[in-house]
């Protein structure tokens, strides 16, 4: 099967890990992945109705600003579970990828996906997807 998109989509281990806590299911697990695949298309969102992903909306969290963590909407209920939210780390262009990572494509980091239970993101949330950001800056693009 051929790759598809302008990205490269990539789950962070936490993140995989974070769904089994929500989703029991696999077939659950595997469509929440499924919606999250669709940033595949990331960098074409300017082609497409403002602030729309295909069928989802999307917006930069207002708690971290400037870092390009963003959280995609699902609005599809899965496994029992509703207002789901996948949180992802656009890396900034001019972070190249280290020597040994090679991909065709460049990529977008899926940091978790779970639902939302309140409006806001808590202190902890916040903090999570900062580490996450900082793991991923150290490991894969050596900064």
């Amino acid at each position: 099967m051929a790759v598809t998109g302008t990205n490269f989509v990539r789950f962070t281990r936490h993140g995989l890990q974070a769904i089994r806590r929500s989703w029991a299911k696999t077939g659950d697990r595997f469509e929440v992945r499924r919606q999250a695949l669709k940033l595949r298309f990331w960098d074409e969102r300017h082609l497409h109705v403002a602030g729309m992903l295909f069928d989802h909306t999307y917006e930069s969290i207002k708690g971290l600003p400037h870092l390009g963590i963003y959280e995609l909407r699902l609005d599809d209920e899965i496994g029992g579970q509703s207002n789901i939210r996948v949180v992802f780390f656009d890396p900034p262009p001019d972070w190249r990828p280290v020597v040994g990572e090679t991909r065709p494509l460049r990529v977008v980091w899926v940091l978790e996906a779970l639902p939302k239970r309140r409006n806001d993101w808590t202190t902890n949330d916040l903090t999570r997807f900062r580490a996450s950001r900082l793991l991923i800056q150290k490991r894969f693009y050596g900064r």
